[in-house]
């Protein structure tokens, strides 16, 4: 897993690439914990090329947003397709996240 983040106005976006199970899904946890530390209170995951997320990786996303709730912020997904978004579905878990289709929509939400 791969990820690639971009300071903006009112977010940070993290491009997400590869695949996120058990092995990694903390690099994205505390990737976003270095960004929430330093007051940012809304990050964007793009998740254009995430090949494969496990049950640990939606762990991570859930942990991510509780946290980011408790100080007024979110965690916003955009790009989410393929196996990704059919676990999220399967899961039920794609209405607990704002979810846009690109970056630039989920900008523009903010």
């Amino acid at each position: 897993m791969n990820i690639e983040p971009t300071k903006l106005d009112k977010a940070v976006l993290l491009k997400v690439t590869g695949r996120m199970d058990a092995e990694n899904a903390h690099e994205f946890e505390q990737a976003c914990e270095q960004w929430i530390s330093q007051g940012t209170r809304h990050l964007i995951a793009e998740l254009e090329g995430l090949e494969y997320v496990s049950s640990m990786g939606l762990r991570s996303f859930l942990s991510v947003a509780k946290k980011l709730q408790s100080s007024s912020g979110s965690l916003i997904l955009c790009g989410l397709h393929g196996l990704p978004r059919q676990v999220f579905e399967m899961t039920r878990l794609i209405g607990v996240f704002p979810v846009y289709e690109s970056a630039q929509q989920a900008i523009a939400g903010l």
